[in-house]
């Protein structure tokens, strides 16, 4: 009984200090999961780190007003580019992680003038307006970030868009001082004007480690499939005229080859042509009788009667895009956008974006040395495949070609389709032009 009486008395004390020890538990733990919230919520909007940037803009901030940066003459260089490198290799695609819209992130660097230890800048023009408007594009776009710890791929706004105005070695050293570069690991360059004399190579000569390239001239030596985007080398004239669409069909000339300064070889064949086939062929040249300058590179002339550039490319049903000393060229741009079906004869050239674009569609492409044939080959076309292929041809040039701002988004739509290839465009949503549809309405009568 006295023990039965002790549980009693205890009892009634102890139930209450058990509910009091219970209660501080989940208070505490409320409170924990709590501030854990709280955090998570200051983190996701909090900025991520000190190299986060507002939004990258040209009109925000003036070229001259850019920190300067000093090169020392030790910095160090880039290896001279690993031609191996393929996505599963050289890019580490774990930095894009999952997300719900697919979309890989382009963080662009800020803006720096970088000099070497005398005050000479590493490039001869600066920031050029077509780079100026490609990297505006990006940061327009949904690619784009500001935060450098979400990025997966990095964009310098160092401008290599063309190698004639850079120093080679200056111009890598400034690529190793980006703070993210890691022998260039998911970082891409656009480069349209590769090599120079004498024998100007298919590839930018700037030492770049593992750093993708969008480049403009690529030989199938030098173009690392999978890896490297072949992009086309943009016209200056695209900005500057406008060529109203033309209906496909007949024209007044068969073929006609607009290029100036290509191989004297290539020049006394189509001069044979010519002579063969009369009125068919049109083969002009640049005009002596100009002075140099914008003028007179819309300017096109045979046997002293003067054409207008790129206008007389639209009264062609072919269109000569030879080799030059570089093997991109400006011309393709031009013919596409007259809807003049390129002819190319440039072996070993990768056409651009031809990882996903079906040239077949839009152009025929001769070895150099079928030069001589190439007449016979293009009226061996049927007239209504022609026609097909002038639709196309203008159609590639309104979505790839058109603009910096097109040439650089296609360019990222096709490394965005390599990381997240569940989601990757088709090969019709490529091809296809889109389908107007035309809606008739009726109205019943009064």
């Amino acid at each position: 009984m006295c023990a039965s009486g002790k549980y009693t008395s205890r009892g009634p004390a102890l139930i209450p200090r058990m509910k009091t020890k219970h209660r501080i538990y989940y208070i505490t733990l409320f409170s924990v999961v709590l501030l854990g919230l709280i955090a998570t919520g200051m983190f996701q909007f909090w900025p991520h780190s000190i190299e986060s940037t507002a939004e990258w803009s040209l009109d925000r901030r003036s070229v001259h007003d850019a920190p300067l940066v000093r090169l020392p003459v030790s910095s160090p260089i880039p290896e001279r580019g690993d031609l191996s490198c393929r996505m599963h290799t050289c890019f580490d695609v774990y930095r894009c992680g999952y997300n719900p819209k697919n979309r890989i992130k382009v963080y662009i660097y800020p803006l720096q003038r970088f000099v070497d230890e005398v005050g000479v800048p590493i490039s001869s023009t600066g920031l050029s307006r077509e780079y100026n408007d490609l990297l505006s594009a990006i940061s327009d776009s949904d690619f784009y970030t500001d935060d450098v710890t979400r990025a997966c791929l990095f964009v310098p706004s160092i401008d290599v868009l063309n190698q004639n105005s850079l120093r080679i070695r200056e111009t890598a050293q400034a690529l190793a001082m980006l703070p993210r570069w890691d022998k260039g690991m998911n970082h891409l360059l656009f480069n349209m004007l590769p090599g120079g004399p004498p024998d100007y190579s298919t590839a930018l000569d700037v030492p770049r480690d593992r750093a993708l390239l969008a480049g403009g001239g690529f030989s199938t030596w030098t173009y690392r499939q999978g890896y490297d985007v072949s992009i086309p080398v943009y016209s200056p004239l695209s900005a500057d005229v406008e060529l109203p669409e033309k209906q496909p069909g007949p024209r007044r000339y068969f073929i006609l080859s607009s290029q100036t300064a290509i191989h004297r070889e290539y020049r006394a064949e189509l001069e044979r042509l010519k002579e063969e086939n009369g009125e068919a062929l049109l083969l002009l040249d640049k005009c002596s009788n100009l002075s140099q300058g914008a003028a007179s590179a819309r300017k096109r002339c045979y046997k002293g009667q003067v054409f207008d550039y790129p206008q007389i490319l639209q009264e062609s049903s072919f269109c000569v895009v030879l080799r030059g000393a570089r093997l991109g060229q400006a011309t393709l741009s031009d013919v596409l956008q007259a809807g003049c079906i390129p002819v190319i004869l440039a072996d070993s050239y990768i056409l651009p974006f031809s990882e996903v674009l079906d040239w077949k569609r839009a152009s025929v492409v001769i070895p150099e040395e079928k030069l001589p044939e190439m007449y016979t080959i293009l009226k061996s076309i049927p007239h209504r495949q022609v026609e097909e292929m002038q639709r196309q041809t203008r159609w590639f040039w309104d979505a790839y070609f058109s603009s910096m701002k097109a040439i650089g988004m296609t360019a990222l739509e096709i490394i965005n389709d390599r990381i997240y290839p569940y989601a990757a465009r088709t090969y019709e949503q490529w091809n296809n032009p889109p389908v107007v549809v035309t809606v008739i309405l009726t109205f019943p009568p009064l």
